[in-house]
């Protein structure tokens, strides 16, 4: 029996939902876009912070002093950056509703010492039963002592917990101390989740938007399901490589450089060569033809599609490489350039989601408002922002879910 759920913070209650801020500031330091995030993020500094060794403002000095900043400058980057953050008032709302339901609720969080002080900013501490911050602790998330403490803290056992993350390898370790582990992929989703589990979940039901003109479909998480991620550790033990290398050549600064023009195919392949010790481009094209050898294309999304061109404008926008569309035709008989009214590729536009400017493109283009939107994606990091915009989103996590909520959403069946 569940008797207690534990939510993680960053990616999940709080979410950098407007990244048009740290855009800014990445266009006045001459940096590429993302770069900000990966220089803050992935730096020794908060490394440190969310260990407990130094605080979240000597982590800021570590950043500052690489970006040069004066006084001035440093204090409006700390503030700028954390502009886009919004809190997730949907989720706020089903954690009073698990505590009202007689569950116990906790926050478990890899973060600076400053996190309880943000909870009582925010006026969140009553949502919790019990708040574990690595930095108080001294121990990280997928560490299985700091599991072990939150449910010391509950007065639970492992089997009576849910536990709920973005990072799948958190969610592995939760699972492994024997936990219920949910990847966060929405609240919507999240509480389809939870009444599955026999919890007193509501999940509402998605009625018929008035005026829906045009329907927007990423690619990669929809119409083709990431089947090579499940391979991913079998790649790495085979080319003798650390856990986590694979993901970070092939989706690092380095993609994200393909993703908008900035990176060359072939200067791309040469550094996946580099990163993974193969001979050269031609080894490199072995790879990828044996790493994403399964990959398909999901019928039941092709037949959509061309169904749902008969009463809407449909687009496709993908975060891709430059020769993507074609690759797709020669390999599916699938041409995106034709059977979609509109084709976006990141690498062609120079702009990859989840900028604004990449959705208002495909809204200008499609000579739609955004309330006669709706987009599908399968990354709640791509479908915030357009909700902002007013687009009507679904985080894409399955195709029977997917296409059952576009249904509802537009109020007739897909297919005839």
């Amino acid at each position: 029996m569940i008797r207690a759920v534990v939510f993680d913070w960053g990616n999940v209650l709080m979410r950098t939902m407007d990244i048009r801020p740290r855009l800014a500031w990445e266009h006045h330091l001459g940096l590429a876009p993302g770069d900000l995030a990966d220089l803050f993020f992935r730096g020794e500094g908060w490394e440190a912070a969310q260990r407990g060794q130094i605080t979240l403002e000597s982590a800021w000095e570590g950043v500052i002093r690489h970006l040069g900043l004066q006084d001035g400058d440093a204090a409006a980057l700390k503030r700028d950056f954390w502009a886009g953050d919004y809190l997730d008032r949907d989720l706020v709302d089903l954690i009073r509703d698990l505590r009202e339901q007689g569950l116990r609720t906790a926050l478990l969080s890899n973060h600076a010492s400053n996190l309880p002080d943000l909870l009582r900013e925010l006026d969140l501490e009553a949502l919790f039963d019990v708040v574990v911050v690595s930095a108080l602790e001294k121990m990280v998330k997928p560490n299985p002592a700091i599991y072990q403490r939150v449910l010391d803290r509950l007065g639970v056992t492992p089997e009576e917990a849910v536990f709920v993350d973005d990072q799948q390898a958190n969610v592995e370790a939760a699972q492994r101390a024997g936990m219920v582990g949910l990847r966060f992929k929405g609240c919507r989703h999240l509480r389809r989740q939870l009444a599955a589990l026999g919890l007193p979940v509501p999940v509402p039901p998605l009625t018929p938007v008035p005026g829906l003109r045009a329907v927007i479909f990423d690619w990669g998480g929809v119409f083709s399901p990431l089947t090579f991620l499940r391979r991913t550790r079998e790649w790495e033990v085979r080319l003798g490589l650390a856990e986590g290398t694979l993901k970070r050549i092939l989706w690092g600064r380095e993609w994200k450089q393909l993703e908008t023009g900035a990176l060359s195919q072939e200067a791309f392949d040469e550094h996946v060569a580099r990163g993974l010790g193969l001979p050269g481009r031609e080894a490199v094209r072995q790879f990828y033809a044996e790493y994403y050898a399964d990959q398909q294309i999901e019928p039941r999304l092709v037949e959509t599609v061309r169904a749902l061109r008969r009463r809407y404008r449909v687009a496709l926008l993908t975060n891709a490489y430059p020769d993507h569309a074609r690759e797709v035709k020669e390999r599916y008989d699938f041409d995106p350039r034709t059977e979609f009214d509109l084709y976006v590729n990141s690498a062609e536009l120079g702009v990859a989601k989840p900028e604004p400017a990449i959705y208002r493109y495909v809204l200008d283009r499609l000579e739609v408002r955004s309330g006669e939107a709706v987009f599908l994606d399968d990354l709640v990091r791509n479908t915030d922002p357009a909700r902002l915009m007013g687009i009507h989103t679904i985080v894409f996590t399955d195709v029977e879910t997917g296409l059952a909520d576009l249904s509802a959403l537009l109020g007739h069946p897909l297919t005839r």
